[in-house]
C-alpha cells in the first residue's frame, strides 16, 4: 500500500466520527434552542437527528464495502497461495521424475562410447557427445530449479550467522587455485538461514569467477558496511569484480528466471542462479541489485537486515 493510499484511508476513518461529532454538537444546540424558540428549535433538532442518521448509514455502507474488499483480497491471496503450492509440487515432482531417465541416457551413452573402441566414427561420436551434453545440461537445470523452488518460509530456519566464516568456508572449499585475488572485509554477523546464504554467496562468487576477462587476473572484492534503520540495522554488501561486465540496461533482466545474456557454449550455466539469489534476499527481508559496464566488471549490492523479527533462535556452535 502506498503512502497516499494509507493517508486517504486514515482520512476516511476520521471523517465520519468528526462529522458525527459535529452533528451531535448541532443536536445539543438545537435542544438548547428548542425551549425558547419552540417550533424552530424542534425543526433544528429534527434536522440534526436526520443528519446524524445519514452519517450512520454512510458509515455502515463504507464498512460493508471495506469488508467486501477485504474478503475478496483474502480469497485472491488464498488462490495465489494454492497456485504457488501447486507449482512447487509440480516442479519438485518433475525434477525428481526426470532424473532417472536422464541418468539412463548418460549411463547408456558411456556404454556406447566404450563399445566404439579406440577409433570411433567421428560423426557417431559427435552425435553421442551432443546427446550426453544435453542430458547433463538438463540435469543441471533440474537441480537448479529444485533449489530455487525450495526457497520459501517453510524451508527457512534463521540462526545467528557469521558471514566472515561462511565466505571463508566457501572459498576454502573451492577446488583448484583461484586465478587472481579475492578480498573480504567488513562482514558483520547477522540472523539468517545458513544454507540459503551459502547458496547465495556461492552463486555470486562463481559468477565473478566464470565471467572473468581472458586478458586479466581475477580481482574480486567482497565488502560490507552496517547501517542503522528502524528495524534493528542492516548490512550492505558489495561483490565487485573486474570481469567482462554487462550492459547496464540488463541490470534487472539478469535476475529473471532462465535469463541468459551470453551463449551457452561461451559461458555454461542454467540461468537460474541470480533468480535464486534474489529470491533468497527477499525471503530474508532484503534486496539485491546489480550494475555493470561491458568490459569493465560488475558490482552486486546485497542488503540484508541484521536481525529477523521472527527469529527461531539457534545458538552458534562452539567456535562458530
Amino acid at each position: 500500500m502506498s503512502d497516499r493510499e494509507r493517508y486517504l484511508r486514515r482520512v476516511e476513518r476520521l471523517a465520519v466520527p468528526l462529522m458525527a461529532g459535529a452533528c451531535l454538537i448541532l443536536l445539543i444546540a438545537a435542544a438548547l434552542l428548542a425551549a425558547p424558540v419552540g417550533i424552530a428549535g424542534g425543526l433544528a433538532m429534527a434536522g440534526a437527528m436526520a443528519g446524524l442518521a445519514g452519517l450512520v448509514v454512510l458509515h455502515e455502507r463504507a464498512r460493508r464495502r471495506a469488508e467486501t474488499r477485504r474478503a475478496a483480497l483474502e480469497r485472491d491471496n488464498a488462490v495465489l497461495m494454492q497456485e504457488n503450492e501447486d507449482l512447487r509440487v509440480f516442479v519438485s515432482a518433475t525434477t525428481h521424475d526426470l532424473h532417472e531417465p536422464l541418468r539412463k541416457i548418460q549411463v547408456f551413452g558411456d556404454r556406447l562410447r566404450d563399445r566404439m573402441g579406440l577409433m570411433p566414427d567421428p560423426d557417431a561420436l559427435r552425435c553421442l557427445e551432443r546427446m550426453t551434453d544435453a542430458a547433463t545440461r538438463l540435469r543441471d537445470l533440474l537441480d537448479a530449479l529444485k533449489i530455487h523452488v525450495r526457497i520459501d518460509s517453510r524451508n527457512t530456519a534463521y540462526e545467528p550467522l557469521d558471514l566472515d566464516e561462511l565466505v571463508a568456508d566457501i572459498l576454502s572449499a573451492r577446488t583448484g587455485p583461484v586465478p587472481g585475488t579475492i578480498e573480504v572485509s567488513g562482514l558483520a554477523p547477522i540472523e539468517a538461514d545458513r544454507a540459503q546464504l551459502r547458496i547465495l554467496f556461492e552463486n555470486l562468487i562463481d559468477n565473478a569467477l566464470k565471467y572473468r576477462r581472458p586478458d586479466a587476473n581475477v580481482h574480486i572484492r567482497i565488502s560490507g558496511r552496517t547501517e542503522t534503520d528502524s528495524g534493528g540495522g542492516r548490512i550492505v554488501i558489495e561483490i565487485t569484480d573486474n570481469g567482462i561486465g554487462f550492459d547496464n540496461r540488463h541490470s534487472e533482466r539478469i535476475f529473471g528466471l532462465l535469463e541468459r545474456l551470453h551463449a551457452r557454449d561461451a559461458y555454461p550455466g542454467a540461468g537460474v542462479g541470480l533468480a535464486t539469489c534474489r529470491k533468497i534476499a527477499r525471503q530474508h527481508g532484503g534486496s539485491i541489485s546489480a550494475r555493470g559496464e561491458s568490459g569493465q566488471g560488475a558490482c552486486f549490492t546485497l542488503i540484508l537486515p541484521l536481525q529477523q523479527a521472527n527469529l527461531s533462535y539457534m545458538p552458534l556452535a562452539a567456535g562458530g
